[in-house]
């Protein structure tokens, strides 16, 4: 990594300042944003890399043998058969409760045009007064 500068000319790339933990990335060549009393440094085009590998590493040392990726599969795999299953109750449910309240239409909107009541009350209104 190399350290540089706000206020100074750089290359392309993912700059990151150490006093904020902020990201610059700069898609040309440009002036790195700030003051010379800011300090970034620059990482390298794979600095995506270096968690991956890291918790690689963490789990071949927990896991030997290969037993960590074959632990990971398996999670995965549950993830996928617990959303399947909880998506499927739930459209199950959302349909059997759609059908079992009384009056209930999402689909339809029961605020447009005038209500009945209204209608009645200005019918009663009009007769008071004539």
């Amino acid at each position: 990594m190399y350290i540089y500068r706000g206020g100074q000319i750089v290359e392309e790339g993912t700059y990151v300042e150490s006093a904020k933990h902020g990201r610059v990335v700069l898609k040309a060549d440009g002036f790195l944003p700030g003051t010379d009393k800011e300090v970034y440094f620059k990482l390298p085009e794979s600095y995506l890399l270096i968690p991956v590998l890291l918790f690689g590493l963490v789990l071949s040392m927990a896991f030997p043998y290969g037993v960590g990726v074959v632990l990971f599969a398996v999670l995965f795999v549950l993830h996928n058969i617990m959303f399947s299953v909880v998506s499927a109750c739930e459209e199950l449910l959302g349909g059997l409760f759609a059908h079992l309240t009384v009056g209930y239409k999402p689909t339809m909107s029961f605020f447009a045009g005038n209500s009945k009541k209204l209608k009645k009350r200005k019918a009663r209104d009009t007769k008071k007064e004539g």
